[in-house]
């Protein structure tokens, strides 16, 4: 059964309109992942846009993230900027990562919210219903997206249900600057709290804090 979850968006244009979503934990080769990301990105000819393809996701580090409506709000900011031809970025992938961070710095958000060195969990997203192969393009499926992203990522395949369980709650008030949001530090040791730690309503309260910044960040970008 597959842990690919998928989306519809049938008012946006059709290259836009469908999206996979999946999670996996255990990730045993971001630094290769990254390195692989970075060489396909200058990779010249027919070779290159073969291994384009192969990466054409957003990878992005799971612990970041503090629930589905985190995500899918990033995703929808970068699938109107890209409807409306106003991306940031260069894709709509790195769209996605660049509206998840606080700021608006492109650097920044792929350092944060990209898959790094110490990524042990993974979000991947891919944009669209078709693959580009040297003789055409193909539709695309939940099972092809899954064989995809098995061929780049040495993981395990997990129920986006327990993204909840990979969060740092420690990277998220770093990056979305909640140390010092007066509602956040009202509950006891909230700076120092991870995991567990963390009590059911200070994540509640976290989560909305920051979906509601990812949702405004194409109004105030």
């Amino acid at each position: 059964m597959s842990t690919i979850e998928a989306y519809s968006y049938p008012h946006l244009p059709n290259d836009l309109s469908r999206v996979f979503v999946g999670l996996l934990v255990n990730v045993k080769n971001a630094s290769a992942i990254r390195s692989r990301i970075i060489a396909a990105s200058t990779a010249a000819g027919e070779s290159g846009d073969v291994e384009r393809e192969a990466v054409n996701f957003a990878f992005i580090d799971a612990r970041t993230l503090t629930s589905r409506e985190h995500l899918l709000a990033a995703l929808y900011v970068a699938l109107v900027a890209a409807s409306h031809s106003d991306l940031t970025t260069k894709t709509v992938h790195s769209e996605i990562i660049w509206a998840l961070n606080y700021s608006n710095n492109i650097t920044e958000s792929i350092k944060r919210f990209g898959v790094s060195d110490a990524t042990t969990s993974l979000i991947v997203v891919r944009v669209g219903d078709k693959q580009k192969l040297p003789s055409g393009s193909k539709a695309l499926v939940e099972e092809d997206v899954r064989d995809m992203v098995s061929s780049v990522v040495e993981g395990q395949w997990a129920s986006l249900d327990q993204l909840t369980g990979v969060t740092d709650w420690s990277l998220v008030r770093k990056y979305y600057k909640l140390n010092s949001d007066p509602v956040v530090t009202r509950f006891p040791n909230a700076k120092n709290a991870s995991g567990h730690e963390v009590p059911p309503k200070l994540k509640s309260i976290m989560n909305e804090i920051v979906v509601s910044a990812v949702a405004m960040k194409s109004v105030l970008a």
